[in-house]
């Protein structure tokens, strides 16, 4: 018995002891490994390195596929190459230059591989065989491009003097005293001085604009406690003001002297804010103007928002951009606006062809109508055939979308004239062709007044008749007298019959287009209150251009601390007649204004909150689940990425109790993709598996997900109004893509889905 246990004893520690003599000798084989390939090249903070670029690219170099050999050694030296760089940013600024050249060379012979790249193999899970897809591809050359862009601008702060956050720790009680006073002066000087009503509401302004209150509110909190001695603070010492409030009041001074400086301010703004008052206030704020960011940190951020793209990540990445923009020193500033460049792209673009506008036009009938005018001071009356063929062309634009609604009008008339003792009949035959330029805004659609001219037009006097036709010779002469008048004044009837037909024409196209338009305008401004009202968001132009055949209309949809795209978006493929493209930064957007993070409720509570604040009943359909209780992570609660043909929907659980027991701290992630229903419509479908990390009983908790998310109800894609309306009959959504972050819809004709 004895022996046998220790057989037993003795085989386990043998296990031990092997186990660990393996971590030992891998321990020494990666110390080795770092030791010979990079002798010089300190470690790497974590968070600094390009994780996602890195592992992507080990995928590729690790993998036995034949098709990935071409591409292996450019993985490896782009990932020795990235390591050096980070390192060196890190440890040593003054020496990357070298390896971002051959990064810059090695990027060049990826891209030569990726325009030639025709993998003959699906593309695999699996590392061993991994094949990676064009899309991946250039997804990597994207980044890379991006991290280039960004550690460039890094270099050029991090060679810059900046102003070191250690000049604030000499200022004092007595220096939080003194700006104080000179706010109040300020304030004093935009309120107190004017004497008229709107006098007043400016100078109101420009305290909201400089946040003068909030200044004084702040120095007043901060202010010496009555009866103690004023006494200026060393570096040695400890200093009386906290550190966190100093820093505060430094980027509160480079907030308010950037927006004292703005390039937007007119001329007269600048006249205004040149009063002495306000330029011994700025001298003040100058002193407490400090850097009290560390540029190589904005590494860490975007490393982090492109690892998760959630909210909580693309705050912290927006606030830290936010403080390098308004830094003191010029270099930081540059290297935040360069960040927020690659970071502010359009995340919602719109491609509208020529061809899907004219067929929908509405169609014009032939209109038949009396008319009674003056003519020459002459009464005319008779009745007129109209005929109006509506098209719309777009105009050639880089920077604005531009359309023409042009109008041919065909104008038949058959008139009588009555003037002494005589009438005169005629038919007339006018061609008249207008243009009215409609531009599409951030505010809306803005028409320009019709422009419309004649090109054709012909009167022709068919017959007279006057009360002398029963007295041949008086009769003859009459009318002799009567056609040499009409002939001596055909010119100028001529010309007020055209100028009536022109003055007549434009104010019925404009008309009839302010009609069609103000619903529309309406339509956007409700849209726009709705986004500002309850999400805090609006809308940026990024991009507008339109050529003969296609517009587009790309904007930034964002509110305070967000960011939009930094990808390019997928190409509208041939055969569309639309196509509306969605950068997931946009769904992030309105999760993270939902304010789930640490939020507790039932399913149904946050099912009600949902369908109140998207505006969509449907969701708060009951459910066996909803008395379920959660509490989401107080950290990117929810996200969602657009990736590899999927939608993925990432749910972080802080607490979830159910049947007397609560389930901490895991995630559930639900993915959809594009299929066809039974009737052939575009949806979105679940995929039948629901993962779930950090979850021990995953049967239990697989079943709650699958019912709050059921494969028996998708989401469909196709509108209503492309099945409710037969003028739409030939038209149905396809050509779904769902890649480098970007979700893109087309409008197709059926049967070119």
């Amino acid at each position: 018995m004895k022996s046998s246990l220790a057989l037993k004893s003795y085989g386990r520690h043998t296990k031990l002891v092997r186990k660990f003599l393996c971590a030992v000798l891998c321990a020494l084989t990666v110390i080795c490994v770092v030791s010979v390939q990079g002798q010089d090249v300190p470690s790497v903070t974590r968070e600094y390195y390009p994780q996602v670029i890195s592992h992507q690219l080990q995928r590729i170099a690790e993998s036995s596929a034949a098709e990935v050999l071409p591409l292996q050694d450019i993985c490896l030296a782009i990932l020795d190459d990235l390591h050096t760089i980070v390192a060196n940013l890190e440890h040593n600024p003054m020496k990357p230059c070298h390896e971002l050249q051959r990064l810059e060379e090695s990027l060049l012979v990826w891209e030569a591989h990726r325009e030639s790249w025709t993998p003959t193999v699906s593309h695999h899970h699996d590392d061993c065989s991994y094949v990676p897809t064009i899309t991946a591809l250039e997804e990597i050359s994207l980044a890379l491009q991006r991290r280039i862009y960004i550690w460039k601008s890094l270099l050029n702060a991090e060679y810059a003097e900046a102003s070191p956050i250690v000049t604030l720790y000499e200022k004092s009680f007595a220096d939080i005293i003194r700006l104080k006073e000179r706010t109040l002066a300020v304030e004093q000087y935009f309120t107190k001085s004017p004497r008229r009503v709107a006098e007043y509401q400016a100078g109101l302004s420009w305290c909201d604009y400089l946040e003068t209150q909030s200044w004084i509110t702040e120095l007043e909190a901060c202010q010496q406690p009555a009866g103690q001695q004023i006494r200026r603070v060393s570096l040695p010492s400890t200093p009386a003001i906290p550190v966190e409030i100093l820093k505060t009041f430094g980027n509160r001074a480079n907030t308010t002297v950037y927006r004292l400086e703005s390039p937007t301010l007119t001329g007269e703004q600048r006249r205004f804010l040149n009063h002495p008052v306000v330029k011994t206030w700025k001298e003040e704020l100058e002193s407490w103007r400090v850097d009290t960011v560390t540029p190589i940190n904005i590494l860490g951020h975007v490393e982090q928002y492109e690892t998760t793209g959630g909210m909580s990540d693309m705050k912290a990445l927006s606030r830290f951009i936010d403080q390098l923009s308004l830094s003191k020193t010029a270099e930081y500033r540059q290297l935040g606006a360069n960040v927020r460049l690659q970071y502010g792209m359009a995340n919602t673009r719109l491609f509208l062809s020529n061809a899907l506008l004219n067929n929908h036009l509405p169609p014009q009938e032939a209109e038949i109508a009396s008319f009674r005018d003056v003519i020459l001071s002459q009464p005319t009356v008779g009745r007129r055939q109209t005929e109006t063929d509506y098209k719309i062309t777009f105009v050639p634009h880089p920077t604005r979308v531009l359309t023409s609604l042009d109008v041919e009008v065909d104008l038949a008339t058959v008139s009588r004239s009555d003037a002494f003792a005589t009438q005169l009949f005629n038919t007339g035959r006018t061609r008249v062709e207008a243009t009215k330029t409609i531009e599409f805004t951030e505010k809306g659609f803005i028409a320009e007044p019709c422009k419309a001219q004649i090109v054709a037009h012909r009167m022709k006097l068919v017959r007279i008749n006057t009360e002398f036709d029963s007295m041949p010779l008086v009769s003859g002469l009459f009318r002799n007298a009567v056609l040499n008048q009409y002939e001596s004044r055909a010119a100028e009837a001529r010309t007020e019959t055209q100028r009536k037909i022109l003055r007549q024409v434009r104010s019925q196209v404009d008309r009839e287009i302010e009609k069609r338009l103000k619903p529309l305008n309406e339509r956007l401004r409700t849209l726009s209150q709705y986004a500002d009202e309850d999400f805090g968001l609006h809308v940026e132009k990024r991009e507008s251009r339109t050529d003969e055949n296609w517009l587009l209309s790309a904007w930034g949809i964002c509110g305070k601390d967000t960011l939009t795209s930094h990808t390019p978006p997928p190409e509208t493929l041939p055969g569309s007649f639309a196509d509306l493209k969605i950068h997931e930064s946009l769904p992030n957007i309105l999760l993270g204004k939902l304010e789930f993070e640490g939020m507790r409720g039932t399913v149904g509570e946050f099912k009600t909150m949902l369908a109140e604040k998207l505006k969509q009943p449907g969701l708060a359909s009951p459910d066996e689940n909803d008395h379920v209780d959660v509490t989401f992570a107080p950290y990117n609660p929810m996200v969602v990425r657009f990736v590899d043909g999927h939608i993925e929907l990432t749910i972080s659980i802080a607490a979830l109790r159910l049947l007397g027991k609560t389930h901490r701290d895991f995630q559930a992630i639900v993915r959809y993709k594009p299929a066809y229903d039974e009737e052939g419509r575009l949806v979105l479908e679940r995929d039948s598996y629901i993962s779930l990390i950090n979850v021990r009983e995953q049967f239990v908790m697989r079943t709650v997900f699958g019912k709050i998310f059921p494969v028996s109800r998708p989401f469909p894609l196709v509108p209503n109004v492309l099945e409710n309306e037969s003028q739409y009959d030939y038209l149905t959504v396809g050509n779904c893509r769902i890649e480098k972050g970007w979700f893109a819809l087309a409008l197709v004709q059926k049967g070119n889905e």
